[in-house]
Formats: structure tokens, sequence, C-alpha cells
């Protein structure tokens, strides 16, 4: 092979390395090899959206693709950081200490006083413990509810009462129900009896029914 052939350097080669160079030292990847794999991929992309469009060369263009780069860029990152226990015990503990920092000197951080979260806690505690014994308390005397007895007598109450509701209902709904029948048929009486007086088919001591004295004595009046 002679050694005087000069390779050509194809067209759009140097920008192409600039382009990637510049990215890199922007971004500072740990993994070089993938931040330039997901800069081809970007590029790509954008070239097949843009085809008559030279990403590199043309400015507006070319910080579209810049964005989206780092947006892709800080998504695989983000993801990486979460995925290592590392980094989420680091995160724990930073929140931990600024935490602490808030706590100690509330004054620096525009905060006027910061409860603890011990007395947080317990102040939470104290509030649920006196609404529970004004829940299950009778004359100021206090009845606990934790054991056995005491949750099997609240069953059985609980489903005494509902038998009693329902058959206080039911009674309710059958005294409807006869009050109902016994008024449709008086009615009825009333009516068959009006029919048969009218045909003269009734004798004049059968014809007076309640209903029909009610009325003669309101014509009376």
């Amino acid at each position: 092979m002679d050694a005087r052939v000069r390779y050509k350097v194809p067209d759009g080669l140097r920008p192409l390395l600039e382009a990637l160079a510049r990215e890199t030292l922007r971004s500072q990847p740990r993994d070089v090899i993938h931040f330039a794999q997901l800069f081809f991929d970007e590029l790509q992309h954008h070239r097949k959206s843009n085809p008559n469009t030279d990403i590199i060369c043309d400015p507006i263009a070319y910080e579209m693709f810049r964005t989206d780069l780092q947006r892709r860029y800080n998504d695989n990152c983000r993801e990486d950081r979460c995925s290592s226990p590392l980094d989420e015990a680091a995160t724990k503990i930073q929140a931990v200490f600024r935490g602490h920092c808030v706590r100690a000197h509330p004054e620096k951080f525009g905060v006027s006083k910061v409860i603890s979260r011990t007395q947080s806690s317990e102040k939470v505690q104290s509030i649920n413990n006196k609404k529970d014994l004004k829940r299950h308390s009778v004359g100021g005397y206090a009845i606990n509810f934790d054991s056995p007895e005491d949750r099997a007598a609240t069953k059985i109450q609980a489903e005494i009462r509902g038998f009693l509701a329902r058959k206080h209902v039911e009674k309710m709904k059958k005294e409807d129900s006869q009050a109902a029948t016994k008024i449709q048929a008086h009615i009825r009486g009333y009516l068959t009896r009006k029919h048969l007086d009218e045909q003269g088919l009734l004798s004049p001591s059968r014809s007076r029914s309640p209903l029909h004295s009610v009325e003669s004595d309101e014509k009376q009046n």
C-alpha cells in the first residue's frame, strides 16, 4: 500500500465530531460511550423529523437538538440515581440533616417556630387518645373496648338492634297494609250498597251504612 495516499475527510465529519466533543464536555457524563449513543440516537431522530435541515450547522435546529439531548440524558441519569441504593441512602441522610438544621436554627430559614418530630408525634397521639376517650365514655367513665368480651358484646348488641329495627319496620308495613285493606273494603261496600239502593234491591234497614249515615248527617246539618 502506498504510504503517500491521503485519506479525504468526509464532509460533515469535522462539525459532527466538534458537536459531540462540545456536548460531552458540557454534560460531563460518567459513561462517554453511552452518552455518544444518546447523542447519535437523538441526532438521527431529529434528522428524520427534518430531512431537509442540517441539524449541526443550523443554529435553531441545533439548539432544539441540544435541548432534547440534555433532557434525555438527565432523565437517564435520574433513573440511574434512583436505582442506586447508595444514592437513596445519601438522599435520606441529606434530608435528615436539612431537617435537623431547620429545627436547630429556624430563624435562618425564615421559620418562626419548629416543632420537633418527637413533639409532633406526641401531640398527635395525645389528640387521638382524647378523641378515643370521648368517643368511648359513658358518664365520664372510660370504657375499654380492647377485650374480646367487649367486642363480642358490641357485635351482639348491634345484631339485636338491627333485628328490632327490621321487626318494627315490618310491623309498620303490615299495619299500613291492613288499614288500606279496611278502607278499600268499606269503600267497596258503600258503593255496592249505594248501587243496590238506587236499583231498589236493598231494604231500607240494610241500606244505611256508616259512610251513608255520615253523608246523611252532613246533609241534615
